[in-house]
């Protein structure tokens, strides 16, 4: 039985299910549209000219003195965004339950169907959950010290099979272990970490802070590592 037949020969076809799926597809249509243009601002931001911005949300960014192309994490086609994740209900539930101010559970599982290379990524294994939990509570308080908006979250828990097939990812890297994040923010990274170093220095956490040319890298480590911009 597919999604337009209907229970019992009389009832009339429902639509609720395809319907979702066009709502799933067009936000994530505007989340895309909203991170690239978040990606391209911060490099400009950053006094660097913004040479290419592509469909498959790759950037490229070159001054007189160098070149730096990067590629936030896969951008799924539509029909990829609305891909069905085992456990979602329950990871949800879990999510919700963090109260979180800003930070919907939405954002969170979202890039968690990400495909890159053929290689699907999925949910973090149930025993893992609790470990994100610290690391979301900074994020949150990140953009709420901010005042401006999280565009999206690019990426968060990564299986190691996933995790082998991003290019330029760390083979031990805490996203493996569920408790990192990669933020864009619409104030761009510099802001972004700023505020995320002024929590550490208040003893909020103790982790790891990296800035790159579009996002910023948070994680709850237990002990502090800082690194790019």
């Amino acid at each position: 039985m597919n999604e337009f037949t209907p229970e019992t020969p009389d009832a009339p076809p429902t639509y609720t299910a395809a319907r979702d799926e066009r709502r799933s597809a067009r936000q994530y249509a505007g989340t895309r549209r909203q991170a690239l243009r978040a990606l391209a601002l911060s490099g400009l931001a950053a006094g660097v000219g913004v040479a290419a911005l592509n469909q498959k949300g790759i950037v490229s960014l070159a001054n007189s003195t160098r070149s730096l192309r990067f590629g936030i994490e896969d951008w799924l086609k539509g029909e990829e965004a609305t891909r069905v994740l085992p456990n979602t209900e329950a990871y949800t539930a879990f999510l919700n339950s963090l109260n979180l101010r800003y930070i919907t559970a939405e954002e969170i599982i979202r890039p968690h169907r990400n495909v890159r290379s053929g290689v699907e990524n999925h949910l973090p294994p149930e025993h893992m959950w609790k470990r994100l939990a610290p690391t979301l509570k900074i994020a949150d308080q990140v953009r709420h010290e901010l005042g401006s908006p999280l565009v999206c979250i690019n990426s968060a828990y990564r299986s190691p099979e996933y995790n082998a097939v991003c290019s330029g990812a760390a083979s031990r890297s805490y996203h493996m272990k569920n408790c990192a994040l990669d933020l864009i923010f619409a104030s761009g990274p510099e802001k972004a970490a700023e505020a995320a170093m002024k929590l550490r220095e208040s003893g909020a956490f103790r982790g790891g802070i990296g800035t790159y040319a579009g996002f910023i890298h948070i994680d709850t480590r237990g002990h502090n590592a800082t690194w790019g911009a």
